[in-house]
């Protein structure tokens, strides 16, 4: 599996308030699309980026989801519920996928933790308000060590055009993709080889707590000791999203600017300008 090269499909941000946290984003100067509502008890809106987004995630109907069951195979549902039992923050990290059966094949080889793939679907909704069809297979892998830090690939089902829209990903902050993930483990030697085993090393990062602290600064130690930590987001003009990220707290950290996970919903966020080419 190391030969294969993947790249980030989204990030799930769990939020205790979906309405709060789209609010938040569109203050930083994102475009949020309209909530939807999963078949199974949680429901999301979405940041969409360049082939990429972030999934700003909450459970909205608890009684959909039900009690944790430990003979019952991996749920996406349960294991975000529980997560937000702890924390906000971001809970795991989707990968692009042209095939989630085969991708599960590579999980398995690569020492993963591997249950079934899932399958779904749900509607979602365009700019000028049309419903459309949206499906969607998951394939997911675990580490012991990562309880709180799943990753998974996401087949998507439907046509590119149903899913991602210039209207949504036209940001006025000039916001257009992420490049890096940020994990922060006890274990982290540990974890950085599982990762790199899964060929994921280019973008997650791993380290201490104390070391992603000192390399961002941001007088805020809620960091996890076992799971995601945030991401670096490239923007196209640091000046277009300069004063809502102060606004919102932002320290600068050399050229770039760190919003801390107090002020992002559990979730630390640098903001880096793309470098020219």
């Amino acid at each position: 599996m190391t030969d294969m090269v993947r790249a980030i499909d989204h990030l799930v941000l769990c939020v205790q308030d979906l309405d709060a946290a789209c609010d938040r984003y569109r203050k930083l100067g994102f475009r949020v699309t309209p909530k939807a509502v999963h078949p199974f008890g949680t429901g999301n809106a979405l940041v969409q980026l360049d082939g990429m987004y972030l999934e700003l995630l909450a459970v909205l109907d608890p009684e959909m989801i039900g009690p944790d069951e430990l003979d019952q195979p991996f749920s996406f549902a349960v294991y975000n519920r529980n997560f937000l039992r702890l924390r906000e923050g971001m809970s795991m990290l989707a990968l692009q996928s042209q095939d989630a059966h085969a991708d599960r094949a590579a999980f398995l080889q690569a020492g993963a933790a591997v249950p079934d793939v899932f399958d779904f679907a749900r509607k979602g909704e365009t700019p000028d308000g049309k419903q459309v069809d949206l499906a969607f297979s998951l394939s997911f892998a675990s580490h012991p060590l990562l309880r709180h830090g799943v990753c998974f690939s996401c087949q998507h089902h439907h046509p590119t055009e149903n899913f991602y829209f210039p209207e949504y990903q036209d940001h006025p902050n000039s916001a257009f993709g992420i490049d890096q993930v940020f994990l922060t483990h006890w274990a982290a030697e540990a974890v950085e080889e599982f990762f790199s085993s899964m060929a994921l090393n280019h973008i997650v990062d791993v380290s201490h707590q104390d070391e992603l602290l000192a390399r961002y600064p941001v007088g805020d130690s809620i960091l996890p000791d076992d799971g995601f930590a945030g991401f670096r987001l490239l923007v196209k003009d640091m000046e277009a999203i300069r004063p809502a990220a102060f606004s919102l707290g932002a320290v600068e950290c050399g050229d770039m600017l760190v919003l801390p996970p107090t002020h992002m919903f559990g979730v630390t966020m640098v903001i880096a300008q793309q470098e020219a080419a």
